[in-house]
């Protein structure tokens, strides 16, 4: 996904763009960043520093693109968790465990939407599904997509190809970082589950 679009990268100064293809570019980069991630607003700040879009109206539109995507997932996990609510009631309880989290600090995790690593589609999601408030939602979701547009677009434009490089770099141990996140996680369930029986069992032979 990322390799195809790095020739891209180098192809932005080869020639001055219309105004047609500079909108168009412009789209694109609004579209993009729920699939490239980083990618786009790197590839955006590249496409600043060559004088193809101006580096304030692409952060825009990266912004946008980014806040109307997760909002669309925030939508669809409002609508698919009663869904499965209804469809699976015994997971119910569960359900309400894993939400919870997401309920105790809303404001944090709508901000965290565009910076959660591995987590970028599931927690707004998470965010529906809890039924966080729409307009804590909206406004922490937006904040961390104008954040996360700047950051990345204006390293892009600081450092060009350099940028592009280290962002490939990351991206070869993420899925591996996503790994031991998840194992750390079952480690923790596994820890608490045992302290829960252990609990279970001491209650019993005293009562007994």
């Amino acid at each position: 996904m990322v390799v195809p679009l790095l020739p891209a990268a180098a192809q932005l100064s080869a020639a001055a763009l219309t105004h047609g293809e500079r909108l168009w570019l412009y789209l694109t980069f609004a579209a993009t960043p729920i699939v490239t991630e980083e990618l786009a607003p790197l590839l955006a700040g590249v496409a600043a520093s060559q004088g193809q879009v101006r580096l304030v109206p692409v952060i825009v539109a990266l912004t946008l693109g980014g806040w109307v995507a997760t909002t669309l997932l925030y939508v669809l996990g409002w609508w698919r968790g009663r869904w499965v609510r209804r469809r699976w009631p015994r997971a119910n309880a569960t359900m309400k465990k894993w939400l919870r989290a997401v309920r105790r600090r809303p404001w944090r995790t709508a901000v965290a939407v565009r910076f959660a690593f591995g987590a970028r589609l599931l927690l707004p999601l998470a965010c529906g599904a809890a039924h966080v408030r729409p307009d804590i939602y909206l406004i922490g979701s937006l904040a961390s997509s104008a954040l996360w547009s700047a950051i990345f677009a204006l390293l892009g434009h600081a450092f060009g190809a350099t940028a592009l490089e280290a962002l490939q770099a990351v991206r070869r141990y993420d899925q591996y970082a996503v790994g031991v996140l998840v194992g750390l996680a079952v480690v923790a369930w596994l820890m608490i589950r045992r302290r829960r029986r252990a609990r279970r069992a001491a209650g019993g032979s005293s009562t007994a």
